[in-house]
């Protein structure tokens, strides 16, 4: 089993880049408490506006709590017009998603944070505070209005402003409920709006996450077009997928793409008998085009430029990997090899990625990125 890691989501991930770049006063005591967040040793989490709280388990249960800058009313106006700003910020945090262009705005700077702990450490942060600074982590990628929450304001109360707002950019003098349903929006009636004299768009109140279901074409090409209906469905939702995903978190079209990019990336999402297909059309290998789609399933654009290159860096930059790894570990340009693991070094965003040895396939990644390599490790 796959060494847990912290930090799945980009704001998860932000948030732990946060503490250990600027908010903390010794940001290298921060991994000493990785161990303890992997043991599970933090229970009873309690969040709050300004306060995350829990007991940690050391050689006894200490009270340890982080407290967090409450943003001013001035930086939450311009938290807030900036989500306004564009309307893939609004779209994202309606989904439920931090949108980047907040990122700076909300994470932790230096003496927005003050570790605590009723422990005999004077260390700041003690191991048992860091552990909690990393199940944080955890919570922010389950929830990512709990960062909202920790900077003073709940999810209801940002929601409500963002489509006061937005009803007022609309015209309309639309007044916030102060009890926000739950569940789909439950649109207006076909009648009340056909009966509408303002010929206002009445505003969402909120925005739907992308369907699951398969988009259906409303036809079928003739017989005799050459077009198989099942390829132009695939096309369709693919291009759907892409749009939505623009406009809920910004993430770039994939137009830009090298046709050799595209074909990995759309054989990473389709089954096994689709991906057949595609060897058909374009004449690929097969087992080179399985593990480039591995490798973009676990790591994207980035996995699987990592799955591909080679380059040559130092001794010293390959220093962590053969630590991880033990004495018996073999170097080879970027890669650092031990029995059935091999941990490679990304030349263009520096982190490692874990390869575990196929029967067919060879070398395929199977976890990534991590700046620490021990953290991918058994």
């Amino acid at each position: 089993m796959a060494r847990r890691t912290f930090g799945a989501t980009w704001w998860g991930a932000a948030w732990l880049d946060a503490l250990e770049r600027r908010a903390l006063v010794d940001p290298n005591r921060l991994p000493r408490g990785r161990t303890y967040a992997r043991q599970d040793r933090v229970v009873d989490l309690e969040l709050s506006p300004g306060l995350v709280q829990a007991r940690v388990w050391g050689t006894d249960r200490y009270a340890t709590q982080l407290s967090v800058r409450v943003l001013s009313d001035a930086e939450w106006d311009t938290v807030l017009e900036t989500v306004m700003s564009q309307a893939a910020n609004a779209a994202a945090l309606l989904s439920g998603e931090v949108p980047n262009a907040i990122g700076d705005l909300v994470l932790p700077d230096k003496g927005d944070l003050g570790p605590d702990c009723s422990c005999p450490d004077s260390a700041e942060p003690c191991k048992h505070a860091a552990a909690l600074c990393y199940i944080v982590a955890d919570l922010l990628d389950e929830d990512p209005f709990a960062l909202l929450t920790l900077r003073g304001r709940g999810r209801d109360e940002v929601l409500a402003e963002i489509r006061r707002r937005r009803a007022e950019a609309l015209g309309g003098e639309v007044e916030a409920p102060s009890d926000l349903p739950r569940g789909p929006d439950p649109g207006i009636a076909a009648s009340a709006a056909f009966k509408r004299t303002d010929h206002e768009p009445a505003p969402s109140r909120s925005a739907p996450r992308l369907p699951a279901s398969t988009y259906r074409l409303g036809s079928v090409a003739p017989a005799d077009s050459g077009i198989d209906a099942n390829d132009l469905e695939s096309l369709v939702t693919d291009a759907a997928e892409r749009a939505w995903q623009m406009l809920a978190s910004g993430a770039p079209s994939g137009l830009q793409a090298s046709p050799g990019d595209d074909v990995v990336r759309r054989a990473a999402r389709v089954t096994d008998d689709e991906r057949s297909g595609i060897v058909e059309a374009t004449g690929l290998d097969a087992g080179e085009l399985a593990a480039a789609a591995a490798a973009w399933r676990v790591g994207g654009r980035a996995g699987y430029r990592v799955s591909r290159g080679r380059w040559k860096p130092t001794s010293q930059q390959m220093q962590p990997a053969v630590d991880a790894l033990g004495e018996s570990a073999k170097v080879r340009a970027n890669t650092a090899a031990a029995g059935t693991v091999q941990l490679r070094l990304g030349e263009a965003d520096g982190c490692w990625w874990r390869f575990a040895t196929d029967d067919t396939l060879g070398w395929v990644l199977v976890a990534g990125p991590a700046t620490d390599p021990a953290d991918l490790l058994d």
